[in-house]
């Protein structure tokens, strides 16, 4: 297999796995499915207390236009709450909302337990290695 196949198995890969991790928040079924890219933006808002669209697509690396869309799903399933300003009509401010709060935290130890379950297939010396060629992987793909 060529290098090139094998970067194109890797990618596959990596798309199966994160279509794996969309899920529900256990015992709510009524709750919408959140995609990762979702879950990005609820754990931003719940990281920062705060935030606004800019911020959301700075931090997400993707333009205004996407996180928009991606916080208007989440407006409508009723996770994000959005709040505009009385001396400027303009700016937006997102936060979380009373029911999401739980939810995440929730959501975090179900994610959590899902990661765990992913890697109990390798060893200690397995996942050393992994984690070790996965940091080498991320340092060049900031560096850019």
């Amino acid at each position: 297999m060529s290098r090139k196949q094998k970067i194109k198995e890797l990618v596959e890969n990596f798309r199966a796995l994160r279509r794996s991790m969309a899920f529900h928040t256990p015992g709510a079924l009524n709750i919408p499915r959140i995609t990762p890219s979702q879950w990005g933006v609820l754990i931003y808002i719940e990281r920062r207390g705060k935030s606004t669209v800019k911020e959301v697509a700075k931090n997400l690396h993707i333009t205004s236009s996407a996180s928009t869309q991606l916080i208007d799903g989440l407006v409508e399933s009723g996770y994000v709450v959005r709040e505009t300003h009385d001396k400027d009509r303009r700016a937006v401010t997102l936060t979380l909302s009373k029911k999401t709060k739980a939810q995440v935290y929730r959501m975090n130890k179900e994610r959590q337990k899902k990661f765990l379950k992913f890697f109990e297939i390798l060893t200690e010396k397995e996942l050393d290695q992994y984690i070790m060629l996965n940091k080498k992987i991320v340092e060049r793909a900031v560096k850019k």
